[in-house]
């Protein structure tokens, strides 16, 4: 029977991984030192892609209080709802 493995993140399914390496007998300490090496780098990946984000999401809201100038946050929260950017986490009206 097959397990749902969909909802899982990556992380846990090497986690997973990991663990039934390391109950089989006869697993090598090579496949072992790999998965960690896996998870450890899906990690990283994970890490750059939210300072991706994060920078993104600057460069977005300095654009949106730039158009027009002298803009107020509304009006910057306004632009980028408009844009259908998620660089304020909400919509102009103030709710998610």
């Amino acid at each position: 029977m097959f397990s749902n493995t969909c909802a899982m993140t990556l992380a846990q399914k090497s986690d997973r991984i990991l663990a039934q390496t390391r109950g089989l007998s006869g697993a090598t300490p090579n496949a072992t030192k790999l998965i960690e090496e896996l998870r450890w780098a899906l990690e990283e990946n994970s890490r750059e892609v939210e300072r991706l984000r994060a920078e993104r999401d600057e460069a977005r809201r300095m654009y949106c209080y730039a158009i027009p100038e002298n803009c107020d946050e509304h009006e910057a929260r306004k632009i980028a709802w408009e844009r259908g950017w998620d660089c304020f986490n909400k919509n102009p009206t103030g709710n998610a």
